[in-house]
């Protein structure tokens, strides 16, 4: 009971203690194979290792805040390796966690219906809720969410015991009662990212559980038809910081932080940091406060290297009245979108190291395109949507049409 085995696909990685604070070992097979064995900032080295970096990693694998404090309650479950142990089998990522000297099952999935899935949600179950007693399925962050796959029929399933899932269901935030229609506003969002250019993860807004459904890039179809596992680390596991240190203002990853990790592990940093500096903007132009650093991740993708993944977890949270007003990364030492202007960009252009007036490029193009986008994301969106959803999409097309144009003209203007 004291033992939780770590494995990728089928091989095995190595194990987690039930120590204070938590405890991890490689295997040496692990230590011993050809492609790179760090996992995250655990450095690689034989023997036990307590340390930060094994407590970040696996902390930012669970689920966060009121959404872990229900799982703790109803699992019974209070410190991490508890946790860890009832729901982290199938993680973000590319590993599976099961209890010592248990070995991997071949995948298994109970067919269900977005009809179903819908009826369930309206009796207020919550998304975890879906999946089963015996499922052992770990989404990290704060909203509520389940795992799903769909595979070519397009027929939802639920993935049993740590079987992969293909998509994640985000119902509407429950928790925050200003936060109103929150599925509709994702898809808007992301669906906006994507037409402006933003790698991005595929999203679509499903009606009959009202939720976004996003296709996770940390999955693939292999040729056999089972689905495969991705490496992924946030850049909260690359930082060896927990999850409540997420936001800069906490300890967290700053802007420039958040650069130089991309540096130091993409195999295509020049890339990599033009989309990071165009994910920014695209965030500051459409509202979305919340974009923290474990919002940005590095995967080892399938023929390309090592590569910033796909952006997630766009909306706009301005538009809600109740969340925070500050901007999660200062921008040249500021953090309230309404104050930013040219200056500032400036500023973090140098300590970014990149020359300012690319940077301004980039907010100019972002201006551009931002208009177009929005409004053709909620006109691909909307016939799907509720009476409410659709005030929500036309209060959020307002908005960000808005702000846009008046950010930019800050920005833009010397």
């Amino acid at each position: 009971m004291n033992q939780l085995d770590v494995f990728f696909g089928t091989e095995p990685v190595g194990s987690i203690f039930d120590s204070l604070p938590l405890s991890f070992r490689y295997t040496d097979a692990w230590l011993a194979r050809a492609q790179p064995a760090q996992i995250a900032a655990i450095t690689p080295a034989p023997g036990f290792i307590s340390s930060q970096a094994v407590t970040a990693f696996f902390e930012n694998l669970l689920p966060e805040g009121e959404l872990r404090s229900f799982i703790a309650a109803s699992k019974k479950a209070s410190t991490l390796f508890s946790l860890l142990r009832e729901v982290a089998g199938d993680t973000a990522g590319g590993f599976v966690i099961l209890p010592a000297g248990t070995q991997p099952e071949a995948p298994s999935y109970t067919p269900t219906s977005w009809k179903a899935l819908g009826t369930l949600l309206g009796k207020n179950a919550t998304a975890i809720d879906i999946k089963g007693p015996a499922v052992r399925i770990s989404l990290s962050g704060a909203q509520d969410k389940a795992a799903i796959a769909l595979f070519e029929d397009s027929a939802p399933q639920l993935p049993l015991g740590t079987s992969p899932s293909t998509h994640i269901l985000k119902p509407d935030i429950q928790r925050l009662s200003k936060v109103w229609h929150s599925a509709a506003n994702e898809a808007i969002v992301m669906t906006a990212a994507a037409q402006c250019g933003l790698p991005t993860a595929e999203v679509f807004y499903e009606p009959h559980t009202q939720a976004c459904i996003v296709k996770r890039f940390d999955r693939v179809l292999l040729g056999n038809g089972t689905v495969g596992r991705i490496m992924q680390y946030d850049l909260c596991q690359l930082s060896a910081l927990a999850s409540d240190k997420k936001y800069e203002k906490e300890g967290g990853p700053g802007i420039a932080q958040c650069a130089q990790l991309i540096r130091q592990y993409s195999t295509a940093p020049a890339v990599d940091l033009k989309n990071l500096v165009s994910w920014l903007f695209f965030n500051l132009y459409t509202g979305n406060n919340d974009s923290h650093a474990k919002n940005l991740s590095i995967y080892r993708a399938p023929g390309q290297g090592v590569r910033l993944t796909p952006f997630y977890d766009l909306m706009c949270t301005r538009v809600y009245p109740g969340l925070s007003q500050e901007f999660a990364f200062a921008i040249g030492g500021e953090v309230m979108p309404g104050a930013i202007h040219q200056a500032h960009v400036r500023q973090m252009a140098k300590d970014l190291g990149i020359r300012p007036d690319f940077a301004l490029g980039i907010a100019d193009n972002m201006a551009k395109r931002i208009p177009v986008a929005i409004e053709s994301a909620i006109s691909a969106v909307q016939p799907d949507l509720s009476p409410g959803a659709k005030t929500l999409a036309l209060r959020l097309g307002q908005f960000v049409l808005k702000t846009t144009r008046q950010m930019a003209r800050r920005i833009l203007t010397a």
